[in-house]
């Protein structure tokens, strides 16, 4: 099996194998000639290797072209080579992301707050009894501890550190207020369909169990199916208000609200790093952990704390980036709205600017691997037969989905090594022949040398 390529070797080539630093001149070029003597017996650097040779354009969009499209309406696709350069596209119009807009969503998010930002839930004290749940939107809170790396806070801990300091202050009864103030406006998106809405999070900065908290596994599969709170911070404070009552502190009684200016923090549990809580968003798709971090990157850029600043924020990113193309339209970070639009070069732009920088290495960890991982996985109905078996292992991309709606953006190394970046879309089709279109195009560019 081809080893996968790391983000620093895709960064030297987008780069032409050279780093240069501000100014122009190679970090490794002296600014001045060396003397005759030091030239003499330096010994002699070896040439770079060459980068792999890329596909011909043509040859390439011949081969995805006789990929079968049985019952495919509206299709299109890009395919870029390491080097930025469009290979191939067809149909090349904004259409239905679907879930491939978590990547945009987590770009900005890995951009803005950085790999290494964390999300605090806090308990603070007036000192008269009255203590106040203050929500910081981490997406991973659960009611009790998880192996899951993305789930590293939880009520037990809290709860265990609040009832020590109400202890530690003699207090034995409490009220308990809880405060989701940091996101506003509604919790449930307008564009969303009000038929998933027995499942689908609202999305509040104060949840426990991804807005479910009746959920007892932590597991991708239960917290997507199972039951959504209606009002989630009201239920996550509920739990936790159980979790003091059960060690000994008495509970009066569970409110709305925030602690006055001179309370102080008493406990709080921290999140896992941004970097890790993208993983795992990317790799099950997780559509309120997107649409959290969507609200936390229009906070920090000072757009507000709704759907529509997430969505404006965004789209501000893209468009600082240079992503954004005429047509293309934000609508939530998640990709459960069928009114966003982004095109396949739209997309597959984005995956060549995760590929040459760090920063975004997150991003490409949390991709499905065909095959193999996530929503890509043969148990997920993915690279299952005789014809996407070459892609299997190879292929990196996240997938989107809605009714008549199957999209993938990532990258592959094809039979020469070259990294080919794609975006393949397409809508009003059965999920099956879209699925199989999808995944048999991109296995096209694992087995291509199409030169």
């Amino acid at each position: 099996m081809r080893a996968r390529v790391g983000w620093l070797v895709l960064a030297l080539l987008l780069s032409g194998c050279a780093l240069v630093p501000p100014g122009g001149q190679s970090a490794e070029t002296p600014s001045a000639t060396p003397p005759a003597s030091a030239s003499a017996t330096a010994t002699p650097e070896p040439e770079p290797e060459p980068p792999p040779p890329l596909p011909d354009g043509p040859t390439l969009k011949k081969l995805l072209q006789k990929v079968g499209r049985t019952a495919l309406k509206d299709y299109g696709y890009a395919v870029y080579g390491y080097d930025g350069v469009l290979l191939a596209a067809k149909g090349d119009e904004p259409m239905v992301p679907a879930s491939t807009t978590k990547v945009i969503t987590a770009l900005a998010a890995l951009d803005v707050l950085g790999p290494q930002h964390t999300f605090a839930t806090r308990v603070l004290s007036d000192g008269s009894g009255a203590i106040t749940l203050v929500g910081g939107g981490d997406p991973g809170l659960m009611s009790a501890p998880s192996e899951v790396k993305a789930q590293a806070a939880n009520l037990d801990t809290l709860a265990a550190l609040t009832v020590a300091a109400l202890q530690a202050a003699g207090t034995a009864s409490v009220t308990l207020q809880y405060d989701e103030s940091l996101f506003c406006g509604e919790l449930y998106a307008k564009s969303w369909k009000s038929k998933w809405s027995g499942y689908t999070s609202r999305v509040s900065a104060l949840t426990v169990n991804n807005g479910k908290s009746t959920v007892d596994s932590t597991g991708a599969r239960a917290l997507s199916l199972g039951k959504a709170d209606t009002d989630p911070a009201k239920a996550a404070a509920k739990v936790f208000a159980q979790k003091l009552k059960a060690a000994g502190v008495k509970v009066k009684q569970v409110r709305a609200g925030q602690a006055d200016d001179g309370a102080a923090e008493i406990a709080r549990v921290t999140s896992a790093p941004l970097g890790t809580i993208v993983r795992r968003m990317l790799r099950y798709s997780e559509n309120f952990t997107a649409e959290v971090l969507a609200r936390q990157v229009a906070i920090a850029q000072g757009k507000g704390c709704n759907f529509a600043k997430a969505s404006a924020a965004l789209t501000s990113w893209m468009k600082a980036k240079g992503l954004w193309q005429d047509g293309d339209k934000i609508d939530g970070g998640s990709g459960l709205s069928s009114k966003a639009r982004l095109s396949p070069s739209t997309l597959a732009k984005a995956v060549l600017l995760a590929l040459g920088d760090a920063k975004y290495a997150d991003a490409l960890d949390g991709f499905p691997v065909a095959g193999k991982s996530g929503t890509l996985s043969k148990k997920a109905g993915r690279f299952n037969d005789k014809a996407e078996k070459a892609g299997i292992g190879v292929v990196h991309a996240k997938t989107g989905s809605l009714t008549g709606i199957a999209t993938l953006a990532g990258y592959v190394e094809d039979a020469d090594g070259a990294i080919l970046v794609f975006a393949f879309m397409s809508a009003h089709a059965g999920q099956t022949s879209a699925f199989n279109w999808i995944d048999r195009s991109a296995t096209v560019l694992a087995t291509c040398g199409c030169r």
